[in-house]
């Protein structure tokens, strides 16, 4: 890449990084300002409801990962700043290609051009499941498409254990044995 359009990529990168760093730097005087309990002024939490201090927890977790972002941010940019250092600035990791001057420009710091970040981003939310799902497994051998991709067949699984239930009667069979409903 000419030497002038590195100059004007580094000045792009340098006013991000003054911008993530203001960021930073206004996150972190508001924590130390106080903590929760300063800024509900508050001598004692023990005897609100957990709703009542809902909206600054929130605001505070917020808070949290708005500095996380800056953090990173400031990372990415040190390392794309390094980049035109060593002279590898705006080539693609994925394919080893040149990164096209208009993507740098909307993104400065980036290190893939445009499809290899998209193959990069469909593998990662095509095996990507919530954390819950870790915990909190449905009954009888895990969710709907997890059973496609097996080479076995479900022997019992939740609509069996419903026909094998309702064969025993359900609430209508309830009502209409004595015509008066379910109501006792």
């Amino acid at each position: 890449m000419e030497q002038d359009k590195l100059a004007y990529f580094r000045w792009l990168l340098e006013g991000e990084k003054r911008s993530a760093q203001d960021s930073l730097s206004s996150l972190e005087e508001a924590e130390v300002l106080g903590g929760l309990r300063d800024s509900i002024n508050e001598l004692s939490m023990y005897d609100n409801h957990p709703a009542d201090i809902g909206t600054e927890t929130f605001e505070r977790s917020k808070d949290i990962g708005l500095k996380d972002l800056a953090q990173r941010q400031i990372k990415e940019i040190n390392d794309a700043l390094g980049r035109i250092t060593e002279g590898n600035y705006g080539i693609c990791e994925g394919c080893g290609e040149e990164i096209p001057e208009e993507r740098l420009e909307a993104m400065p710091s980036t290190t893939f051009c445009y499809q290899c970040r998209q193959k990069l981003d469909d593998q990662v939310t095509a095996h990507r499941r919530p954390v819950e799902e870790g915990v909190v497994m449905p009954p009888f051998g895990g969710f709907a498409e997890n059973r496609l991709h097996t080479k076995h067949e479900v022997q019992f699984d939740g609509e069996d254990a419903w026909q094998a239930v309702e064969r025993f009667g359900t609430s209508s069979d309830f009502e209409n044995r004595d015509g008066r409903g379910g109501n006792c």
